[in-house]
């Protein structure tokens, strides 16, 4: 996405959301009017002005109108959207996407969407032509469509804010969101916190998430990947930067949403499990008061909690529950769960099960294979997801609340002392060897390694100095996930990582530098989602 700077140097107006035509709360009885005609209706206009047959100097102009070439590019980038694009948003191909384009009434999509969408897919495309990551020749051909539509998005969102009508309305909230999604391809460095405070301005402007899904459930999809997006943003992000506050607040209320809203996650291309996702909220909210000393207490007592939870997570009897995932209903108001065959349990046996607390059960070196090639994936390829999130977010919780601040660990200790070191360096392996198979192809990189970008940044950043091995796989991984999904994001990834391996490396002997120092006074990043 264009930044603003470039915006202003080619004449184009870009206020921003703290325009002086502020954001601000619409009437309750306008916020049911979010369905938006096309405006302009490019497809109503396609009949090409008569040719004449013969003319005195040769054929006056081009026989075919500008309207018709920009059409063959709406319908080609939307149909590209559909077939490779939209299926990197959802976490299993085979499940229903509502991220797809309808095909049959697209003169009814709204200009903005059609724009980022085009946009989205030309990009895709461009970067499947080459993988050298440069500016290369398939780019530069595109590259005219690609500034023209990211402009008209641009364009059609300052207008949207300046309305009083439309300021906070659904579809101005999921145009907002999309526009995050396409910044988000393009770099991991540009506008993209500018649209995510955008989102949740009028999110808090129309009474919180809870108050949107219960007026509109089919948001759910785009809420989805705004909520993952949100946290995942705040891992990045210093405890002490002017958004962490809001951003954790935010997420602490996610809870109260509706029953089982974190299970929506596992549709989209991040699938964390419910209870670690909640843990990582816990973990950022925890790094933001980490700097404050009134709340030492709090933190330390939040700490226990969260290490505990993270360390007792069973990805075996997870990957059991989600035998039964059948991802998004077909509505598109929430996911829907098979009761698994042969697991069904008497109330007797579930009262049983919910008063034995176990650890993982299932060893975490011993791998589980991947998924099936196609249809509804098995066990196996849960319970590798599962392990996976496991490792990184303990590996997460222990770098950035535990080993990270300079203070003892007792109050961590129960019976003996913790080897965090020791717990580290285990949880690592487990991660890198569960990684292992999800990058041996393009093929397995675009089915299942595409919901990982979490998992494989905190490998990365969790690699040490002098382990170049660890190092080259995790960028070949990163590599390899930006070609095949069409996004910079992974590739902005690796510049990150190498800078921290260079850090850790001119740390003095025994040390590295600590996950808020490096990112303190650095630009705003996200490896993904």
């Amino acid at each position: 996405m264009l930044a603003g700077s470039q915006c202003y140097a080619i004449g184009v107006d870009y206020p921003g959301y703290n325009a002086t035509a502020s954001l601000r709360r619409v009437a309750s009885n306008n916020t049911n009017q979010d369905v938006v005609e096309a405006e302009g209706r490019v497809l109503s206009r396609l009949s090409p002005d008569p040719v004449p047959d013969e003319v005195r100097h040769g054929i006056a102009w081009d026989p075919v109108h500008p309207l018709y070439s920009e059409a063959q590019t709406v319908f080609d980038g939307l149909h590209y959207f559909n077939e490779r694009v939209s299926g990197d948003l959802i976490s299993i191909n085979s499940h229903f996407n509502p991220f797809q384009v309808d095909m049959i009434g697209v003169e009814k999509i709204p200009r903005i969407y059609t724009n980022l969408i085009v946009s989205t897919a030309t990009l895709h495309r461009a970067m499947q032509d080459d993988s050298s990551f440069v500016r290369s020749s398939a780019l530069v051909q595109r590259e005219q469509d690609l500034f023209q539509f990211r402009i008209r998005a641009l364009q059609e969102v300052n207008y949207r804010i300046s309305k009083a009508d439309l300021q906070t309305s659904d579809s101005t909230l999921m145009c907002v969101i999309c526009l995050l999604l396409a910044t988000m391809q393009q770099s991991a460095y540009t506008d993209w916190r500018a649209h995510l405070e955008g989102a949740r301005r009028i999110i808090q402007l129309r009474g919180g998430l809870k108050a949107i899904i219960s007026k509109n459930p089919h948001l759910k999809p785009l809420i989805a990947l705004f909520m993952i997006i949100d946290v995942m943003a705040a891992t990045t992000t210093t405890s002490t930067h002017r958004y962490m506050a809001a951003a954790t607040s935010m997420a602490l209320r996610y809870w109260e949403i509706e029953t089982g809203i974190f299970q929506s996650i596992l549709a989209v291309s991040a699938p964390c499990p419910e209870e670690l996702f909640q843990s990582l909220i816990l973990v950022n909210y925890l790094r933001f008061i980490s700097s404050k000393p009134k709340l030492t207490s709090k933190r330390h007592a939040g700490t226990r909690m969260v290490f505990e939870k993270v360390r007792s997570f069973n990805p075996a009897e997870w990957a059991t529950r989600m035998k039964g995932f059948r991802g998004w209903k077909r509505s598109g108001d929430g996911v829907e769960f098979d009761v698994p065959l042969g697991e069904v349990q008497s109330p007797i046996q579930q009262r049983t099960r919910s008063n034995v607390q176990s650890g993982p059960s299932s060893p975490m070196n011993e791998v589980p294979t991947v998924a099936r090639s196609s249809g509804t994936p098995g066990s196996s390829f849960w319970l590798s997801i599962g392990v996976i999130y496991r490792a990184a977010i303990l590996l997460y919780t222990m770098r950035t609340l535990i080993l990270d601040l300079p203070e003892s660990k007792e109050f961590l200790h129960e019976e003996r002392p913790l080897d965090f070191e020791e717990l580290r360096l285990e949880a690592r392996q487990d991660l890198a060897t569960s990684l292992g198979p999800l990058f041996l192809s393009t093929n397995s990189a675009r089915r299942i390694g595409k919901l990982v970008f979490f998992p494989i940044f905190i490998c990365g950043m969790e690699a040490d100095p002098d382990d170049s091995e660890l190092q080259e796989f995790v960028t070949r991984g990163l590599y390899m996930l930006g070609q095949t999904m069409g996004t910079f994001g992974p590739v902005s990834a690796v510049d990150e990582l190498r800078r921290k391996w260079a850090a850790d490396a001119a740390a003095p002997a025994g040390s590295r530098m600590t996950w808020d120092d490096y990112f303190q006074g650095r630009p705003d990043f996200i490896f993904g989602f």
